[in-house]
């Protein structure tokens, strides 16, 4: 039986509960009025659908395209303020679930921030004025001298734990209970899925949590030690504290399996999270359709750390600085750009962070250097002298040769498919012939790629992929009929490897033999070879 004044304390608590969360309510409804108030503006602004229309069909109407725009930005604006109330809705009750003492000040600590005006009903367990209601120790107080645990059940506040810093507040506390926050924890019952610990994170925990957010965190511990659930709770704390910056880049969560992250997807929600996507590894890179990998030695390998090296030297391995003049016609005006210059664009493009931005910026130095040669003011456009030798086989050639656009479907296929590609870039990662073997697979023809199954193992490899090169849409106005190799039966690398053999493919002059295998682009000509079909992505 409890004593009577626990009781009374109880009953105080419960009462700031739920001042805490009619406060809640009152907010939810107003939010609720502000989104409803704009939904209905962005109606009324959009309630002439065809004007709009019109407007963004290239009309000269400045007044129709201007509330075009208007009536855009109000769906926005509504879109959100309906979102911000879904996330306060779902937060439900039980908001609360501790609180501190200290300096005759008193916080109450919960799942958000609850503020009416002036007045701080509820402080954010993310926010910094909440960190000594975790890091609190008796040697290290940070100015707490009481902390309590508020402990619930189904919604309704039955029970609270308390922990004492100072003798003074020992002594003038009479209705002090045990410390049963992390034992409620346990015993508690479950459901199946993981659950928020954001009521009983311990200090080590915490120092994860809230480290800094500058570099990879490590998270390391043995089975059941909690990894997982600081990690979730670590992401909600960045949302909270730099939302800012993580609103352009989002939150991904990567799990091992479907039923790892339908056990864990209840824990960000209900601590006000809703806007993270959570994908397994075999869904990294979209548009794949990977198999099982056909050895576990296979995936073993590609899943190393020295697959980083591999594939950035792999991309390194298709800039190749040129060694000749670059010669291209327009009509029947022969131009040549001189070596030094196109060393010096090499050297300039190389400043952009991946490879295809690289490789528009290449392109895009050579073409001004070729416009200014052969176009005269007054006899057409610059853009028209600029599009004709953009689209030139020559200057096609000479970029697919010294700094391709590539997908990363593309990259991986050519490493994987040539042998003197696999040999650099294996090198250059310190792998093994018996690695290098490994890795090496039939190249797929460009025309089929699309339709390549890849293995579980490379799903990794292209995401990372990606990272190195970047869009596609990064090298600006890449020509959509280039193709990446001639489109023939026997591609180019498919020649460089008959090039290979009649020609000592035991060298160990890797150069020498990327030299003989993207050569074959310079000695195969299919237009004049008569095979029409041949064409450039």
């Amino acid at each position: 039986m409890q004593p009577a004044g626990s009781h009374d304390e109880l009953v105080a608590e419960a009462e700031a509960v739920e001042r805490i969360e009619a406060a809640h309510r009152a907010h939810v409804r107003a939010a609720r009025r502000y989104a409803t108030g704009l939904a209905e503006e962005a109606s009324y602004l959009s309630e002439e659908g065809p004007r709009e229309t019109e407007a963004e069909s290239g009309d000269e109407d400045g007044e129709s395209a201007a509330e075009a725009a208007t009536a855009r930005a109000a769906s926005a604006r509504a879109v959100l303020a309906w979102k911000r109330v879904r996330e306060l809705e779902a937060a439900g009750r039980a908001l609360a679930f501790g609180r501190i003492s200290g300096a005759g000040e008193t916080s109450y600590i919960g799942r958000m921030s609850v503020i009416d005006g002036d007045l701080v009903h509820l402080v954010d367990w993310r926010a910094a004025a909440a960190m000594p209601f975790y890091r609190a120790t008796p040697l290290e107080p940070l100015g707490v001298s009481h902390r309590r645990h508020l402990h619930y059940t189904d919604g309704r506040l039955t029970d609270y734990s308390d922990e004492v810093f100072d003798e003074e507040t020992l002594r003038s506390e009479g209705n002090l209970r045990g410390e049963a926050a992390l034992l409620a924890a346990l015993t508690a019952r479950t459901d199946g899925r993981m659950k928020a610990v954001v009521a009983t994170i311990q200090a080590e925990q915490d120092a994860v949590i809230r480290a800094s957010e500058r570099g990879p965190l490590l998270v390391q511990g043995g089975p059941g030690t909690g990894k997982t659930v600081v990690a979730l709770h670590r992401a909600a704390y960045l949302l909270y504290a730099d939302r800012a910056a993580l609103a352009e880049t989002g939150v991904l969560i990567v799990g091992p399996s479907p039923e790892f992250l339908t056990y864990i997807s209840e824990v960000l929600p209900s601590l006000g999270e809703s806007g993270v996507v959570s994908m397994t590894i075999d869904q990294l890179h979209p548009g794949v359709r990977p198999v099982p990998d056909t050895s576990a030695r296979h995936a073993e390998l590609k899943g190393g750390a020295a697959m980083i090296k591999f594939l950035s030297a792999a991309v390194a391995d298709r800039q190749r600085t040129p060694t000749e003049p670059l010669v291209a016609w327009y009509g029947s005006r022969r131009i040549t750009v001189a070596t030094e210059h196109l060393a010096g664009f090499f050297t300039r493009a190389q400043r952009h962070r991946t490879h295809n931005a690289g490789a528009g910026a290449f392109r895009n130095l050579i073409l001004d250097l070729l416009v200014a040669e052969v176009h005269e003011p007054g006899f057409g456009a610059a853009t028209e002298v600029r599009e004709s030798l953009r689209s030139s086989r020559d200057v096609r050639r000479f970029m697919e040769r010294h700094w391709p656009v590539l997908t990363p479907e593309q990259a991986l296929n050519d490493v994987f498919g040539s042998p003197a590609l696999l040999r650099s870039a294996a090198r250059a990662a310190g792998l093994s012939d018996d690695d290098r073997e490994l890795l090496a697979r039939s190249r797929t023809p460009e025309s089929e790629l699309s339709g390549r199954w890849w293995q579980q193992a490379d799903v990794p490899l292209l995401d990372e992929l990606h990272h190195l090169l970047g869009d596609v849409g990064e090298a600006e106005a890449v020509d959509a009929e280039m193709e990446h190799v001639i489109a023939d039966e026997r591609d180019v690398f498919d020649l460089a490897e008959i090039g290979d053999g009649d020609s000592n493919a035991e060298s160990d002059d890797v150069d020498l033999e990327l030299d003989t295998e993207f050569g074959d682009v310079e000695h195969y000509d299919a237009w004049r070879d008569g095979d029409e079909e041949a064409t450039w992505r």
